[in-house]
């Protein structure tokens, strides 16, 4: 039962770009919805490919802001103004924002803040705003009211980060299984590579086109497999890095050979039809797609980054889990995947662990407890 007091859920983002994280929560917004809670969604910017998947009944605020330091004054606004009673934050600075703002506004709103992506990792990225936020997180995560880390590890990440026992962390599995998850699984595939019964093998990625998701070595990987079987690679996502990358597999003879398709809504029917679904990321704080390619029954071949996949794949049970960087122990896995049998049952069945009904009640478990 979900406490009378708890009217209206705040969900703030820098947008509704297509990353795990967004998807996360236009679906989270649903459930909140059907157990009676407002929902508005507080984004620095009201862009990205996800804003027409937000639900009828949930309500869009744009701060009209480029820069999240920008929204700082407009988000205290906000909570003076609308009062939520749950401000949930997603992301390294908007957390950090959304912390400031709530002294700023002297707002009685709680604040929960989710990490969904490896807090020392990030710190490595390029840039000064990068390199200084485990400092901030240090100075100001604990002003937050709740902490929800989307894995065990990024949980552990976050507590030596910043000091914080683990008690003060909630761990709240991402959850990708929802009522119609079958029902968009088994759509038809618009591509001229899969539904033919004849057809060369499909290897499947999905990701941004950024630096953490290190679709290079994927790249470099998938050239060595065509050297010894004839394939295709389908990569869903789109990033600053696409000049990059098909300037690479242009240089690794493999253009025929590989599709950079773009964002897709739906990546689901891709995976439920991938003859391996890959990831190759540098790190994660979850990995979605895995939970998700796991629903589908898909045979997996992922990076044993930091920190969702091993936990996901139960350590390599329902995958097989290469090194970071590694392109050439990541093609010996992929062609390994190709000619393993699959066991649909057990890696749906595994899938089905991450249900959302599951992570959304945990999520307003946590708020009734605040």
């Amino acid at each position: 039962m979900i406490p009378k007091r708890l009217s209206k859920i705040a969900i703030y983002l820098p947008d509704l770009s297509g990353g795990g994280a967004e998807r996360l929560q236009v679906n989270l917004a649903q459930i909140f919805l059907n157990r009676g809670v407002a929902v508005e969604f507080v984004l620095d910017r009201a862009e990205g490919p996800l804003l027409d998947a937000v639900p009828p009944k949930a309500t869009v605020i744009s701060l009209g802001c480029k820069r999240v330091l920008q929204s700082l004054p407009k988000l205290a606004r906000y909570l003076r103004e609308q009062k939520p009673d749950i401000l949930l934050s997603n992301l390294g600075h908007n957390n950090i924002i959304a912390l400031w703002a709530r002294r700023l506004a002297r707002s009685g709103t709680k604040i929960v803040v989710a990490q969904h992506n490896m807090l020392s990792g990030e710190s490595l990225r390029e840039g000064y705003k990068y390199r200084y936020l485990p400092l901030f997180y240090r100075l100001f995560l604990p002003w937050a009211d709740g902490i929800v880390a989307v894995s065990q590890g990024i949980g552990e990440d976050v507590a030596m980060m910043t000091g914080l026992p683990m008690s003060r962390i909630t761990v709240i599995y991402n959850g990708v299984v929802t009522a119609d998850f079958e029902a968009k699984a088994n759509l038809p595939v618009a591509h001229p590579w899969f539904g033919d019964a004849s057809r060369l093998p499909v290897f499947v990625a999905v990701g941004r086109l950024v630096w953490q998701k290190d679709f290079p070595t994927l790249l470099r990987a998938f050239a060595k497999v065509v050297a010894h079987k004839s394939a295709r690679l389908v990569i869903l996502g789109e990033g600053p890095l696409r000049a990059e990358l098909t300037s690479l597999a242009a240089e690794l003879g493999i253009s025929d050979s590989l599709d950079l398709a773009g964002f897709k809504p739906n990546p689901l029917p891709f995976m439920r039809q991938a003859s391996v679904v890959v990831l190759s990321s540098r790190f994660e704080g979850f990995a979605m797609v895995l939970a998700e390619a796991l629903a589908c029954g898909a045979k997996i071949v992922s990076t044993d980054c930091q920190h969702g996949p091993s936990e996901i794949l139960e350590k390599g049970n329902y995958g097989i889990l290469t090194p970071v960087e590694d392109s050439d122990a990541l093609a010996a896995a992929m062609l390994a995947a190709l000619d393993a049998p699959a066991d649909k049952e057990k890696l749906t069945k595994r899938g089905q662990k991450f249900s959302l009904e599951t992570c959304g009640q945990q999520y307003l478990d946590l708020f009734e407890r605040l």
